[in-house]
């Protein structure tokens, strides 16, 4: 007897429908597998039949031939095992076959038959939806995860025989609860906590309202660290198809547990400096998403950005203007996204004391140019602000006015409001996503003022027309924050200021 079971699989970071038929026939008894598995797939056969039997059900001691399709897709993953099983079942005639149809199955069996957390499920829910399936059954422990989706049934179930006798007898499966409200998250830290730096605290403010990159540089101590560490506290709230998408990548690397079944604050990822190229970028024979891929939505903190290897950072050129990640194999390839607020921070050189008025540098200028050659100009061109910090004095530990995360985030909800309002019916979002045409139209330099003044910067700083669009797109922002329509001169003032590279390439 011939069945046809519905599962799916992942394909980079989208789910792609795939039928499981089982023909049960005449013959010596064996277990075929067909349909491009690979050997993990093929190894379940065994964890398969003690499942089904230790569920109190017969295994059939014949031929059993099972076919994947489409058969030009390659397939990987423990989430097969209930949808085989089910196969095997329903072409045993131990399973209503009519009811299967209208079902698609998703998870790994143990030897007792109870099912296991499976990764990547949010994905593969997805793709069931979109082939028109409204009734999924999953493991109970990726029930968070699958109640994101509102509009098709998730059935949580523990084990194979709860799963049959739904099947058969209609016995109730717990269907999971709508999992998307909003859950505000109490930090530890606090901008208020930082003492003095109020210059830097400002870039940084404008660098998360227009979603600009920033890059700190200055010796040890100055701060750099300890800003970026509380950035996660001004960020906005999530949105659901942020809430989604992040979830999706992290439920496809298997960093989703049990107290973390769903993304809902923005991710903060800090990498090593000794980080491999693929865990940075994600790749392996079957590509899982990098660093920048986790981070997407959320914040990329690379510490000590003069120690990275330099092939990784010139990496990042692409991903920071595409905002997705393209990886190739021989025959096919996948896109992960990248999405993210670069902040990234460095001492001057190996010493760290390159620059500082109170410390005297150790090391000599062929060491300082070799390590600051590793951040090319299109690297620093790529990322909008540039900042030196310089250590505090005695007196500025002292001041009692520190502005918090609270001021902060109030301001940048603000402006990206502004921003949400004037983009309604564009394809971005925020101001570092303009380009030349909207940037002619929201941010025009055609006042004699103004275009005297950018010509005279232009030439006498030795800026390019990627430096001057930045420039613009800063000073839109910085308008964002004054709550202005018109973007003045003092905006074009201030956003100048956050050129710090060339205190990085002088000496």
């Amino acid at each position: 007897m011939l069945s046809k079971i519905n599962t799916a699989t992942i394909f980079g970071i989208e789910g792609q429908h795939i039928t499981v038929e089982t023909d049960i026939s005449c013959g010596l008894p064996g277990f075929y597998l067909v349909g491009q598995a690979d050997n993990g797939i093929k190894e379940a056969k065994d964890r398969i039949r003690s499942a089904i039997v230790n569920s109190g059900f017969d295994y059939p001691k014949t031929r059993i031939t099972v076919n994947m399709s489409p058969a030009g897709i390659r397939k990987r993953g423990s989430h097969f095992d209930l949808a085989i099983a089910m196969g095997i079942l329903t072409s045993s005639g131990q399973v209503n076959e009519e009811r299967t149809r209208d079902f698609c199955f998703i998870g790994e069996l143990s030897l007792d038959g109870s099912l296991s957390r499976t990764d990547g499920v949010l994905p593969m829910i997805i793709a069931m939806r979109k082939c028109g399936f409204k009734k999924i059954i999953i493991p109970m422990a990726n029930e968070a995860e699958g109640a994101l989706i509102t509009d098709v049934i998730i059935y949580g179930a523990r084990n194979l025989a709860e799963i049959v006798n739904h099947m058969n007898y209609g016995a109730e499966i717990k269907e999971t609860t709508d999992n998307c409200a909003k859950e505000e998250r109490e930090y530890n830290v606090d901008f208020a906590d930082v003492k003095g730096q109020e210059a830097a605290k400002r870039a940084i403010t404008i660098c998360v309202a227009g979603g600009h990159g920033i890059f700190m540089m200055g010796s040890p101590s100055s701060g750099k660290t300890m800003l970026a560490e509380r950035i996660p506290t001004i960020m906005p709230p999530m949105t659901y198809e942020e809430i989604l998408e992040s979830t999706m990548v992290y439920s496809i690397s298997g960093l989703l547990g049990k107290d973390s079944p769903v993304i809902r604050e923005r991710p903060f990822r800090r990498p090593h400096n000794r980080i491999t190229q693929s865990a940075f970028l994600g790749g392996g024979a079957y590509p899982k998403p990098g660093e920048i891929s986790l981070a997407s939505k959320g914040v990329l903190f690379l510490d000590e950005l003069g120690e990275f290897d330099r092939s990784i950072i010139e990496n990042l050129r692409v991903p920071l203007e595409q905002k997705k990640i393209i990886l190739n194999r021989k025959d096919w390839s996948c896109t992960y996204p990248a999405d993210f607020l670069i902040v990234a921070a460095s001492n001057p050189c190996r010493c760290g004391y390159y620059g500082d008025a109170t410390h005297k540098c150790k090391c000599t200028v062929a060491q300082v140019m070799n390590y600051q050659r590793k951040l090319s100009g299109p690297i620093l061109d790529r990322i909008d602000m540039n900042m030196f910090l310089n250590p505090l004095s005695y007196g500025e530990l002292g001041e009692e006015k520190n502005t918090s995360s609270a001021e902060m985030r109030s301001m940048i909800l603000k402006a990206r409001e502004i921003q949400k309002d004037r983009y309604r019916n564009l394809p971005i979002s925020l101001n570092h996503e303009m380009d030349g045409k909207l940037l002619d139209e929201y941010v025009p330099i055609d006042r004699p003022v103004i275009k005297d003044f950018l010509g005279k910067a232009y030439d006498s700083l030795g800026l390019n027309p990627r430096t001057m669009q930045k420039i613009r797109r800063i000073a839109r922002t910085i308008a964002d924050l004054d709550e202005s329509e018109e973007v003045k001169m003092e905006h074009f003032t201030e956003s100048l200021a956050y050129r710090g590279e060339k205190q990085w390439l002088e000496y």
